[in-house]
C-alpha cells in the first residue's frame, strides 16, 4: 500500500514538473499570429458556417458556383454538369480543369461526392431533401438558387479567403455597367426591350423581377414593355397571338436545343413576321444557359458584352 502511494506521489511530481516545463518553454517562444484564414462566419439557408480553415476540397452542386470559384481563381474538386450543354459550360473553356462530374443539380451523385472526401459542400435550396445526407459527408452550405450573384460571390470570398478579389470583381462590374448605361441612354433611349423564351407551345416572358431581367432594367436602365412589369412572378407565359400586344421594340430571345423547333414554327407565322422588332431586325438570339442558367460573374460579364454588341455601334 505504501509503495502504491509512493508511486502516485512520484507520478504527480512528474506531471507538475512537465506542466511547469511546458509553461517555461512556452514563455520563451515567439507568440504565434492568429490564423487569418479562420473564424469567418457565413450565414446561409440552414444556419451558419464558421470557417476553421480555408477548405481545400470544395464540391459545388450548381454550375453557377463553378463559375464563382473560377472567377476567384479557385478550382472545386467536383461539380454537377450543365444539362443544356451536356457537360460543363462552353464559355468556361478549359478553366474547370480535371474537375469530377457529380450528376445534374437536380440529381447530384451522393456516391460521387462521398468518394471525393470534400472539406465543404456548397448546395442550393434545390437540395433541401438531401441536405441531411450531404451533412454526413461534409459541412454543407446552402444558398438560395435565385439569390443575387453579387451577395453569393461575397460569401464565396469569405469561404475561400478571397474577400478582396470578390469585392474587386463587383467593383469592375459596376464600372462596366455604368459606362454602358450611359451609352444605352443615347443609342436605345426609351425603346422597350423584352427577354423571351419560346417554351411549351407558348412564350415565356421574363418580368422585371427575374434576375437576368434585372440586369437589363435595373443595372443598365433599359425600358421594359408594360406586360413585363413584375407582378410578383419572375416570368409569365404568353401566347404567340399576344406578341403584338407586348409591343417590344427589341427582343432578346433565348434559344437552345430544347426549343429550336418551336422557335422555328413561331418564326414561320404571319404574326411573328408582323412584329415591329422583327421588321426592324431587332431580334437577338442568345444562349439560354449563359443568360439564365449559369449566373456567375464570368457568365454575367459575357451577357453584358453581348448586350453591348447588339446596341452599341463599333
Amino acid at each position: 500500500m505504501k509503495t502504491h502511494k509512493k508511486t502516485q506521489n512520484s507520478l504527480s511530481l512528474l506531471i507538475i514538473a512537465f506542466i511547469l516545463g511546458a509553461c517555461s518553454s512556452g514563455s520563451e517562444e515567439e507568440p504565434q499570429a492568429p490564423d487569418q484564414a479562420s473564424g469567418e462566419t457565413i450565414e446561409h439557408l440552414k444556419g451558419e458556417y464558421t470557417r476553421s480553415a480555408v477548405p481545400e476540397k470544395v464540391a459545388v452542386l450548381d454550375v453557377q458556383f463553378l463559375d464563382h470559384m473560377i472567377a476567384l481563381g479557385e478550382q472545386p474538386v467536383g461539380t454537377v454538369y450543365a444539362e443544356t450543354d451536356n457537360g460543363l459550360p462552353e464559355y468556361l473553356g478549359d478553366e474547370p480543369g480535371e474537375v469530377s462530374l457529380l450528376g445534374t443539380y437536380l440529381e447530384p451523385s451522393l456516391e460521387g461526392i462521398l468518394a471525393l472526401e470534400p472539406d465543404l459542400i456548397i448546395a442550393t435550396d434545390t437540395h433541401e431533401d438531401i441536405y441531411d445526407q450531404l451533412e454526413t459527408i461534409a459541412p454543407t452550405v446552402m444558398f438560395d438558387r435565385m439569390e443575387d450573384w453579387q451577395s453569393v460571390l461575397l460569401s464565396f470570398g469569405l469561404i475561400l479567403d478571397q474577400q478582396d478579389e470578390a469585392e474587386q470583381l463587383i467593383t469592375a462590374y459596376d464600372e462596366k455597367v455604368n459606362e454602358l448605361k450611359e451609352s444605352l441612354e443615347t443609342n436605345v433611349g426609351d425603346e422597350t426591350v423584352a427577354l423571351i423564351r419560346p417554351r411549351d407551345d407558348m412564350i415565356r416572358l421574363h418580368t422585371t423581377a427575374h434576375r437576368t431581367a434585372q440586369i437589363l432594367y435595373e443595372d443598365l436602365g433599359l425600358t421594359p414593355p408594360e406586360m413585363a412589369e413584375a407582378s410578383g412572378d419572375t416570368s409569365t407565359m404568353i401566347s404567340l397571338e399576344s406578341m403584338p400586344e407586348l409591343g417590344a421594340d427589341h427582343l432578346f430571345m433565348l434559344q437552345d436545343e430544347t426549343n429550336e423547333a418551336l422557335t422555328a414554327s413561331f418564326e414561320n407565322t404571319s404574326i411573328w413576321e408582323g412584329l415591329s422588332a422583327v421588321q426592324s431586325d431587332h431580334i437577338y438570339r442568345k444562349n439560354t444557359g449563359l443568360w439564365i442558367g449559369y449566373y456567375g460573374p464570368i457568365a454575367i460579364d459575357l451577357v453584358i458584352d453581348q448586350i453591348e454588341e447588339e446596341f452599341i455601334e463599333e
